[in-house]
């Protein structure tokens, strides 16, 4: 009976001896923490112009689609300054014809001197021979030579003109460069009025939002926030000693506190190249003498995969939820 006995406490000890190393084999392959965060992405909603808000579409907790609009600005003051924009541009057209007509008379002007010097030129030529026959006056002549002279003046006048209008008007049309400046400042002013209705730029849960009508909004302050719906990950804080074997690619089961009977799948996608401690805001400084070694923990990527067990979203994740991940690093 003594020896029964004996025979049963040592099979009793192998067997746990040879539990404990199957669940510390399981251990080593299969690293858990729960020192994890679901975690997505927040945009921060801002105004691109200021001035008092007139109508607030959305509340705290409502989820919202892209381009679905959030709240108003008083949109007067930039509906006013576009039809300034408008009218100097306009004005800066109607300049343009205006320069456009200058250019077609110096352009016209320069035609009819050009007629008159060749009409001198012939007749100073005519002139020439008949002088040289001794038919004419030299004071008839004199005069032929004065008239070609004040012709060809009279064209480089005119083309010195036709230059000034045409520098002056620049390019014809949509081209010039008054029209294109008015053009500029007329858009500018059409974007900064469509900035006073401000729309989601992503799907997602507004959050954050206590925005109210009459509040004054400052340009590019944050209002509240949008935490995106689509791309959510867990952020795993892993100990450096489990991080052996873990490599990008290797699937992982998360489950979170908030909804324990749910086990979502995921993939390691990337490690964190420091750790938590580096990046604080006060990091250790261990060459001061009072060092003592902590093992410490690398923020470990988890992509979540796309769920089906809930399809009427009733247990919808969150942000900053705990959860408990565990990496398959069976090679």
């Amino acid at each position: 009976m003594r020896a029964l006995r004996m025979l049963l406490l040592i099979v009793l000890c192998l067997g746990i001896a040879y539990g404990l190393r199957l669940y510390w084999q399981y251990r080593e392959l299969h690293p858990s923490t729960d020192d994890a965060y679901v975690q997505a992405h927040v945009i921060d909603i801002a105004a691109r112009v200021s001035g008092p808000v007139v109508a607030v579409h959305v509340a705290e907790n409502d989820y919202v689609e892209a381009g679905q609009p959030l709240f108003e600005i008083d949109p007067s003051t930039f509906a006013a300054a576009v039809a300034s924009a408008r009218a100097r541009y306009d004005m800066a057209a109607q300049d343009t014809g205006a320069s456009d007509a200058e250019v077609s008379v110096a352009r016209s002007t320069l035609e009819e001197r050009k007629v008159t010097l060749a009409r001198a030129r012939r007749n100073l030529e005519r002139a020439t021979t008949l002088a040289a026959s001794n038919l004419i006056a030299e004071a008839a002549f004199d005069d032929a030579q004065a008239t070609a002279a004040e012709a060809e003046a009279a064209v480089a006048s005119a083309r010195a003109d036709l230059r000034r209008a045409e520098s002056e008007f620049g390019a014809r049309g949509d081209q010039n460069a008054r029209v294109r400046a008015a053009a500029a400042a007329l858009t500018a002013a059409e974007l900064e009025l469509s900035f006073t209705r401000v729309v989601a730029p992503v799907s997602g849960w507004i959050s954050n939002c206590d925005l109210r009508e009459g509040a004054m909004v400052i340009a590019e302050r944050p209002q509240f926030s949008i935490v995106q719906d689509g791309q959510w990950w867990v952020e795993a804080n892993f100990k450096e000693t489990e991080l052996g074997r873990m490599r990008p690619g290797q699937p992982a089961r998360i489950t979170l506190d908030m909804y324990p009977d749910v086990e979502l799948n995921g993939t390691v996608e990337s490690l964190g190249a420091g750790s938590g401690a580096v990046f604080s805001l006060l990091p250790p400084e261990n060459a001061t003498g009072n060092w003592v070694k902590v093992t410490q923990r690398f923020p470990v990527r988890i992509r979540l995969a796309p769920r089906h067990d809930d399809p009427d979203k009733l247990r919808p994740l969150r942000v900053g939820a705990s959860a408990t991940v565990t990496v398959d690093v069976e090679p």
